[in-house]
């Protein structure tokens, strides 16, 4: 190496000129750490073009000290020096991170720029030598002369702490360790491997700022207000929903005299899973609420309330196959849809005495008709009930999809939370389904015009939410009395079942997977393109397939207004 002038000097074989400045102490914590000063090829032998070179290249260089200065002006007035006692395992973890982070965007930086054959001997020779001295410090537990480094790295970050005996050992080996990784990436660099910064060390947050944000972390009440606020209007039900697993794990993290969300780790999180678990909660509500914890969490990190979502990682448990049989629903049997559909709420035209009135008879008619969801019958327009010239009449249903039903088995093992999503009522969440003959047969048509004659515009008008937001809510409860007391007892035997129905009718007519999924609200299985967009299979597709149903004859008569109200009737069903 051979210096001409300040700044200015010579080196290797082609004798090409370089600048050399020395980093000013104040800004060097902008900088990679060990980086004392800046050396950029001039890219020229000539001595006279590189004198020219050197005033542009100060100038830059200037220009950047200069940036460098500004930002850590505010940096420092934003992060006042701070200490603490000592560094939680999230601190460590973030600084080593951190570190890593700032090292290869620079060694990044470096390489965009341009290297000559010297430079780039000179990087991978530096680099070589550190990684064998460090690597052997780790490969030893040695990290004594690490921690110098470390503690100076942490006071440019703007915090400091008190490390000793254990505690300093771990923190240095978790730093040794990072450092050694990076110089491994910096090695597949100098290799010609593309290594992308944000792939393989992330942005993470300032090390300083953890500090910072876990005494002073975001709320229980804050955290939840922001996953509610972070889509408008957000169903009633559905936050109850999410209310139900936070409010629990609120209360757990309270018993470990927890302050608030910021202080749960992923340990803490998979204590309570097994609490769950030993509570005997069905393994499908556990990893529900494992879910639902988990998206509040990811939105209140995005949102930069707190800096880690614990719940990231957590898994659930799986189900065997025996274990989902015994708990799956069953199709109603032949003689049960006789007994349900002779009773006197179809036969005598009795109702219930409450809010579910005429829809008392329609929506188990129309359930076991379309394989249509409660909710969605029960929030029907007049208006999604239409015709057409070559195909006849149809529903407009929504595709409201329930937690509680999963007719298939591929969709009951996603780890996705398939069956808790609800799409808005709007033209992308909607499918049409063909109304069946038998349906006319029984009056759909008179009735919509009786209920257009009261000047309503909905297909049940007596119908009003209930606490989760529900329109059906009334009804299913009405229902599961009534159906109680015409004998079935069987838990497997619910208002969902006549779905099961539906679903059995469709495969005995062989109708293919696809509309046989989109007839049943499901996903077909092509993407949540197609099955955000409609059904994805025209309609005349649909009306075609749907023909095929051989629908079995039942007793229940032609609609007419209600005549008086259902009492409590004992009738034995056969084969409950």
């Amino acid at each position: 190496m051979k210096s001409t002038s300040e700044h200015l000097f010579s080196r290797g074989k082609t004798g090409n000129f370089y600048i050399r400045r020395r980093i000013p102490i104040a800004i060097l914590s902008a900088y990679p750490a060990g980086k004392a000063e800046i050396i950029r090829s001039l890219r020229t032998s000539d001595k006279a073009e590189a004198t020219k070179r050197l005033r542009l290249e100060q100038v830059r260089i200037d220009a950047e000290f200069a940036a460098h200065s500004a930002s850590l002006k505010e940096r420092k007035e934003a992060l006042k020096l701070s200490h603490v006692k000592s560094l939680t395992d999230e601190q460590i973890c973030g600084l080593a991170k951190y570190w890593s982070h700032r090292v290869l965007l620079r060694d990044a930086e470096v390489r965009q720029n341009g290297m000559d054959e010297d430079e780039f001997d000179e990087h991978g020779k530096v680099l070589s030598q550190q990684r064998a001295e460090l690597g052997k410090l780790l490969a030893r537990g040695h990290v004594k002369p690490i921690l110098p480094a470390m503690l100076g790295f942490m006071h440019l970050c703007g915090f400091d702490a008190e490390l000793s005996g254990e505690a300093a050992q771990k923190a240095g080996y978790i730093f040794l360790e990072s450092v050694v990784k990076t110089l491994d990436l910096q090695q597949s660099r100098q290799a010609g491997n593309a290594i992308s910064t944000d792939l393989v060390a992330p942005e993470v947050p300032h090390p300083a700022k953890i500090g910072i944000e876990s005494s002073t972390a975001s709320g229980w009440d804050e955290v939840f207000k922001s996953w509610q606020d972070y889509v408008n209007d957000r169903p009633k039900s559905t936050v109850i929903g999410y209310q139900t697993p936070w409010g629990q794990l609120k209360m757990f993290a309270a018993d470990l005299n927890l302050k608030g969300p910021a202080e749960l780790t992923t340990k803490h999180i998979s204590e309570f899973v097994s609490a769950m678990k030993k509570a005997r909660l069905e393994v499908k509500t556990i990893n529900g609420r494992i879910g639902k914890l988990k998206e509040i969490f990811r939105i209140a990190v995005g949102k930069e309330l707190l800096l880690t979502n614990p719940v990231e990682n957590t898994l659930g448990f799986k189900e065997s196959k025996k274990e989902k049989g015994e708990k799956k629903r069953l199709a109603f049997t032949p003689q049960d849809i006789e007994v349900l559909f002779g009773s006197s709420v179809f036969t005598q035209h009795l109702r219930s005495s409450g809010q579910a009135s005429e829809a008392s008879y329609w929506i188990p008619l129309m359930m076991f008709y379309t394989g249509a969801r409660p909710e969605e019958i029960a929030g029907l327009e007049l208006s999604d009930i239409q015709h057409d010239e070559k195909l006849g009449w149809r529903f407009v249903i929504t595709d409201l999809v329930d937690g509680d039903d999963c007719l298939f088995d591929d969709e009951l093992s996603r780890d996705k939370d398939t069956c808790e999503r609800r799409l808005l009522k709007n033209n992308s969440s909607r499918r049409h389904i063909p109304i069946a003959n038998e349906l006319i047969e029984l009056g759909l048509l008179r009735y919509v015009e009786w209920v257009r004659g009261q000047d309503s515009t909905r297909m049940f008008p007596t119908l009003s939410k209930d606490f989760h937001g529900k329109l059906g809510g009334a009804f299913s409860k009405w229902f599961g009395r009534y159906k109680t007391e015409l004998g079935f007892t069987s838990p497997k035997k619910v208002l969902y079942s006549l779905r099961h129905n539906m679903k059995d009718l469709l495969e005995a007519a062989k109708i293919p997977t696809k509309p046989l999924k989109r007839i049943l609200g499901h996903a077909s299985g092509d993407g949540t393109i197609t099955d955000g967009y409609g059904s994805g299979i025209p309609f005349n597709v649909i009306h075609e397939e749907f023909s095929k149903i051989i629908f079995p004859a039942i007793p229940a008569l032609a609609w007419q207004p209600g005549v008086g109200y259902w009492r409590k009737e004992k009738v034995n069903a056969s084969s409950k």
